[in-house]
């Protein structure tokens, strides 16, 4: 015969029940149990879990996926400029974001048709894809044609000079995709081929990790989205340069294509020059007796040199003279340090 509960006992395991555990059962029946156990449950239910889904593993760690961002947030301001220039209109670009997924979810989130261009970031291996809304990319056509900057009232297949006007703008992108870059490697992006239907784009298995860029660009009267896609394997050989250390250590130096870059841009850049002849001080009582005739004593000699300045700072010395009917300046010193006394 079974044995029976005694009502003790069957008080002790609905306690042990509803208390999550069965120690208080085996604790009642012998010696009282310490605090310890109950603590330590305590401990673990402060804890969160998060979800790991092992068929889409995160192959890119946080910190790399933050020096994506830092990059392609550089890409957003440069190519907005490029863009301005281009279309003669405001347009600002904004990172929207970064993400880790599979390539078959991409192709599905992209319309059809669409404008698609694959290209190459020699010497990595394999494709990259550019990808352009549709309704931004006909308004871009009105602007360069000549209109206010309209979209098309339906969604359609380029034209072939449309597509070449699409395609000197997605060049223009690629350049400023390679500056941004360069602390990351040297590249070289190129075209490969343009494509409107999404389902015959095969650059990764589809169950491949890509990161996808998504960048909104904002124009006077329209708005879209262009997105980068770069598949993991395209990034396998450099993804260690994408950690924050390496990504610090490359803005601290400066490769000799950007100082050639910035040495160009900064001897097209006009700067104020003026020749201080002298100095004298006078009081306002004076200032404001002065009439056309009157003669001020400076305090500098007749065959001194006049300072040379450049942005009100004095950089050369030189000698007055005159060039057919215009007054001239010899420069006869190039100033290291600031003379006292030359500043006007």
């Amino acid at each position: 015969m079974a044995d029976i509960l005694s009502q003790d006992e069957v008080d002790a395991l609905l306690a042990a029940v509803s208390s999550g555990g069965d120690d208080s059962m085996s604790s009642s029946a012998s010696e009282p149990d310490t605090n310890s156990g109950s603590s330590e449950d305590e401990r673990a239910d402060d804890r969160t879990l998060s979800l790991y889904d092992f068929r889409r593993p995160d192959r890119v760690s946080k910190d790399q996926m933050r020096t994506l961002q830092n990059l392609h947030e550089g890409y957003a301001r440069l190519f907005s400029t490029t863009l301005t220039n281009f279309l003669r209109t405001f347009v600002e670009i904004e990172l929207v974001s970064v993400d880790q997924l599979t390539f078959s979810e991409f192709v599905m989130s992209i319309s059809n048709p669409s404008c698609i261009y694959i290209f190459k970031m020699e010497p990595l291996e394999g494709n990259a894809i550019v990808e352009i809304n549709p309704s931004l990319v006909f308004f871009i056509i009105d602007r360069l044609f000549g209109g206010q900057g309209r979209p098309s009232e339906q969604n359609r297949e380029l034209t072939h000079i449309e597509q070449n006007v699409i395609h000197r703008i997605v060049e223009r992108g690629l350049q400023d995709l390679r500056d941004v870059w360069e602390h990351v490697g040297v590249f070289s992006p190129k075209i490969e081929a343009y494509e409107t239907n999404p389902q015959f784009v095969q650059i990764a298995p589809p169950g491949e990790t890509v990161i996808l860029i998504s960048l909104e660009v904002r124009m006077q009267n329209a708005s879209g989205l262009m997105s980068l896609c770069f598949p993991y394997m395209l990034l396998d050989s450099v993804i260690t340069n994408l950690s924050g250390e390496s990504w610090m250590s490359s803005q601290s130096t400066v490769t000799a294509e950007t100082k050639s870059l910035i040495e160009h841009e900064l001897k097209s850049l006009p700067v104020p020059l003026s020749v201080v002849i002298g100095n004298t001080t006078l009081s306002i009582k004076d200032l404001l007796q002065l009439q056309q005739g009157d003669i001020l004593c400076l305090d500098k000699h007749k065959d001194s040199d006049f300072a040379v300045q450049i942005g009100g700072k004095t950089k050369m010395l030189g000698k007055s003279g005159i060039i057919g009917r215009k007054k001239a300046v010899r420069v006869t010193q190039v100033v290291e340090k600031e003379v006292p006394g030359c500043n006007g």
